[in-house]
């Protein structure tokens, strides 16, 4: 893929005073302030072209901007500021003519014709000197060539490009090297055009031209043919074209210049999905060998990088004793430096695909390269490795999981670099549901004890509430995610609070049957007074909860009806002395609404719907406006007619507060999906 380029400076952010800012986008400003001295002026109209071009008819575009593009960029002595803007415009407007020649009546032929004069300007800019302009140059050929036809790319384009590789700046014939390889890919991705049928003939034409720079005299042209034939080989047919390609690579793979030899091992893996099992064995694993052996540093650190992904192209029975004993060096080389650093990254990263390549027989060889890189000084080499536990288990299954990884994920749970935290977090249900259900809750306790205030950021507890309602749908956890849960909902950061009550529907759907489940009850009775009761003590209880003061609440709960532990907690909110809390109720209220698809409708008006309406008193006019804005949210649902949410409603509507009143005034509102 090439490099992204944008397009010239924001001339209109920047532009003296004196300049004039469009006002008008017709075509007649364009020709007059495009051809003004003022560099600021001209880019801010040249960056005005595509919105003129769409309010203009299609006769218009090419008898007018065609022209102009043409003369601009023909312009030697034009800045490469307007060079580059117009390289830019250039897919844009052949995106627009090619539109506008479907739907008026021109011959297909003559809007070819027109989308060729953009191309062949295209192609002459690559001939220019700032870089910029090249790759802008190359993106506007290769997004405009799908729309030509057979003969105008064979014929004009493609020898166009074989003048260039003539001449004597290697950048140029770097450039073009690069857009051999780029094009057959994009004209086979199109289904547009005439070419489609014809993309296996050209493909093999444009792997022919880039096979032919091989041997140029220059490294760079070389070095561009090594990455160029990844790129190509990716869409290539199978049937003859592999050869050659191989071939050519394994004869780069021993150039003089070190660059080429790098730029070929970092396309091993590849290189390698292309080749059969005896190539791969016969030809590209000692190339391998020679990569790790090669007498420049860069070379032999680029194929180290490339070992998993170069691994996993393998079967299990054609890897070599060689390529794992060089996986479990690695954490020991004695290298120092980024690269040291990104080579053992690389290695995190690619672990579970070496393990699962070479097979659940190799683990106990790999797995002290494994606790070393947990034990990694860099934290973005332990974030890896959290990031991906959950594959490890899906591969060693459960119970190895357990007693292999197990101490692994305690010492995880316990880091306390905010970037391991979050790593494991967001992939800790995940992670949990590879594991036996009877050890999940002593790992999910010990990351939410390391999780405290004190000690973790808030976008650790954000991701840990935004898992909330995965985790609560795990068995063996559900006595557990209620007191987290809560924690949570009284965070001091709002944006977890707002995170975990998006959440507290799923968790109530999840928690809600547990003890029915475990009891074999079938029915539940709503909340009395000696209910509200309760829940008035409990609140006194949990009102200054933190994450470490959970544990008797665990033992609590575990020991106490579920239901009414849900309802009791959720309640406690209410009773709060911080209207911040009694905002937090109301939305849990809502997203339990919400997900009361599961739950039947009159679990909510039983228990929570009541103290949410009675907000509608509250003394805090933002706890009032929470209320207006879940109710406008919940009247296109089945609760919207009855009697009393209508009366409060219509108590809403009456507010002295303005917001209030505007909320309830406007249109009902889709609901508000948990994110996952």
């Amino acid at each position: 893929m090439l490099p992204e380029v944008e397009g010239g400076l924001n001339a209109a952010a920047c532009c003296p005073a004196e300049v004039q800012i469009p006002c008008t986008q017709g075509l007649d400003a364009i020709v007059q302030f495009t051809n003004t001295d003022k560099l600021h002026q001209k880019l801010l109209y040249l960056q005005c072209i595509p919105a003129a071009a769409t309010s203009t008819k299609y006769d218009d575009n090419v008898d007018v901007l065609l022209p102009l593009l043409e003369e601009l960029g023909h312009d030697e002595d034009q800045p490469e500021e307007v060079k580059l803007e117009i390289a830019a415009q250039l897919p844009a407007l052949g995106r627009i003519l090619h539109d506008q020649q479907q739907s008026s009546d021109c011959e297909p032929e003559d809007g070819s014709n027109h989308l060729l004069r953009l191309v062949n300007l295209a192609v002459h800019l690559l001939e220019d000197e700032e870089e910029r302009v090249v790759l802008a140059s190359q993106t506007a050929v290769l997004e405009i060539a799908p729309w030509l036809d057979h003969t105008q790319l064979h014929g004009i384009l493609l020898p166009s490009l074989d003048r260039l590789m003539l001449c004597p700046e290697h950048e140029i014939r770097s450039a073009v090297t690069q857009l051999y390889a780029h094009l057959g890919p994009a004209l086979l991705s199109s289904s547009e055009g005439t070419l489609a049928q014809n993309a296996d003939a050209i493909q093999g034409v444009l792997m022919q031209h880039v096979l032919d720079q091989a041997e140029d005299m220059d490294f760079q042209v070389r070095r561009e043919v090594a990455i160029g034939l990844a790129v190509l080989g990716a869409t290539l047919p199978a049937e003859g074209h592999h050869n050659s390609l191989l071939g050519a690579y394994v004869t780069l793979c021993s150039d003089r210049v070190w660059a080429v030899r790098k730029a070929c091992a970092d396309i091993l893996p590849e290189i390698a999905k292309l080749a059969n099992a005896e190539t791969r064995e016969t030809q590209l694993l000692p190339v391998f060998d020679k990569f790790c052996e090669d007498v420049s540093h860069w070379v032999q650190t680029s194929a180290l990088q490339q070992l998993g992904p170069f691994i996993s192209t393998l079967e299990a029975h054609h890897i070599p004793q060689s390529l794992l004993q060089r996986v479990i060096a690695i954490p020991d080389l004695e290298v120092t430096g980024d690269e040291a650093s990104q080579l053992r990254l690389a290695t995190a990263f690619n672990f579970p695909a070496v393990l699962a390549s070479a097979g659940q027989e190799k683990w106990p060889q790999l797995r002290p390269a494994h606790s070393k890189l947990l034990q990694d000084r860099e934290p973005a080499v332990r974030r890896t490795l959290a990031c991906s536990l959950h594959e490890l288990a899906a591969l060693l299954g459960a119970e190895r999981a357990l007693a292999d990884l197990g101490p692994a994920i305690q010492d995880l749970c316990r880091d306390k670099h905010p970037d391991v935290q979050e790593g494991l977090v967001n992939f800790f249900p995940a992670l949990l549901a590879k594991l036996p259900c009877e050890s999940r809750a002593s790992f999910f306790q010990t990351l939410t004890q390391s999780l405290s205030l004190e000690c973790a950021t808030w976008r650790c507890r954000i991701g840990l509430a935004t898992q909330l309602g995965s985790l609560a749908s795990l068995e063996g956890l559900q006595p557990d995610i209620l007191p987290i849960a809560m924690m949570l909902c009284q965070d001091p950061t709002a944006a977890v609070r707002s995170a975990v009550a998006k959440q507290m529907g799923l968790v109530v759907c999840a928690l809600w049957p547990y003890q029915q489940a475990k009891q074999g009850s079938s029915t539940i009775q709503a909340a009395d007074t000696h209910k509200e009761d309760e829940s008035s003590q409990l609140a006194n209880g949990v009102r200054d909860i933190s994450l470490h003061q959970t544990e008797n609440l665990h033992q609590h709960f575990h020991d106490s009806d579920m239901q009414n532990e849900i309802v009791r907690c959720v309640h406690s909110l209410v009773s709060q002395d911080s209207y911040q809390l009694r905002q937090q109720f109301v939305e849990v209220c809502y997203h339990v609404a919400n997900a009361c698809c599961e739950l039947q409708m009159t679990v909510f008006r039983t228990h929570f719907m009541p103290a949410m309406l009675i907000l509608s008193q509250d003394h805090i006019a933002n706890v009032r406006l929470a209320l207006a804005r879940a109710l406008r949210l919940l009247r296109s649902s089945e609760l919207a007619d009855l009697p009393e949410v209508l009366g409060t409603l219509d108590v809403l509507a009456r507010d002295k507060d303005s917001d209030v009143v505007n909320c309830v005034k406007q249109q009902p509102c889709h609901k508000i999906e948990p994110d996952n």
